[in-house]
């Protein structure tokens, strides 16, 4: 699964973008921004794997937000100028897209993204043995309503209680664990595996890529039709959704 944040000042430009993202199966939108500013204060909380960025935007300039892209991130520039190309590919990106983009064109840029993705994120050895021992981090070893957590990196395991889980994220062969009043940790397992251990009455998937607990929600700010900010109690800072994570999430909190 490849997560994206769409970054435009256009609100119909990122929301046919959007669309156009979302028919493909492989690809979940996460969150859209409508310039430098907002992208950056979404970057300081989450990693997509691929940012599709316009480059002429009010006050800064795409180019502006690579540096505050994390390195994991991949760059599509997608912009109605076909000059600024050179510029595009000396700041790293993988893709330049011409405006309007078409399917077919996109599916060109997810297949270059699709084959960078295995390489940028193997899963080393020392996160494989990892999870083997904690097996435990599968939870069968762990106390009911607790799960042990084996950390990616060599960077040890913890047995937490399930209420302590605000969030999990997926991040291709991780997922990204939010821990109240924590910094997030990378863990190795899988958004099923997680699906199954987290319990349904507590939590709900919001996209194929996150699952949240919905007694952990304080607030919500509406930002726009493409975007939602979620507020959690322990955690300082707000999580965007974008359009279908937002109608996701007003399904699973209904009276």
């Amino acid at each position: 699964m490849i997560t994206a944040l769409v970054v435009d000042d256009e609100p119909r430009a990122a929301a046919a973008l959007t669309e156009l993202l979302e028919t493909f199966p492989g690809v979940d939108v996460i969150g859209t921004a409508s310039d430098v500013g907002d992208a950056e204060r979404f970057l300081a909380g989450r990693s997509p794997d691929v940012v599709f960025l316009d480059i002429d935007m009010p006050g800064r300039l795409g180019f502006d937000l690579v540096a505050s892209v994390p390195a994991t991130t991949r760059i599509v520039f997608v912009t109605a100028h076909a000059t600024r190309a050179v510029d595009a590919f000396r700041a790293g990106a993988v893709d330049y897209v011409l405006k309007p983009a078409d399917r077919d064109r996109l599916a060109i840029t997810i297949e270059r993204l699709e084959a960078w993705a295995p390489a940028a994120r193997p899963a080393a050895a020392e996160d494989v043995q990892a999870a083997a021992a904690g097996d435990g981090e599968h939870g069968s070893q762990a106390p009911a309503g607790m799960v042990t957590l084996a950390f990616a990196g060599g960077r040890g395991s913890e047995t937490v209680a399930l209420t302590d889980i605000v969030w999990v994220e997926g991040v291709r062969n991780y997922t990204r664990v939010q821990l109240r009043a924590r910094q997030p940790g990378m863990v190795r397992r899988t958004m099923q595996e997680w699906e199954a251990i987290l319990p349904a009455s507590a939590f709900g998937r919001i996209s194929r890529s996150l699952i949240i607990q919905l007694a952990a929600i304080r607030a919500t700010q509406w930002q726009s039709r493409l975007q939602t900010l979620v507020f959690f109690e322990g955690v300082a800072d707000a999580m965007p959704l974008g359009r279908a994570g937002t109608t996701r999430l007003k399904e699973l909190v209904k009276p």
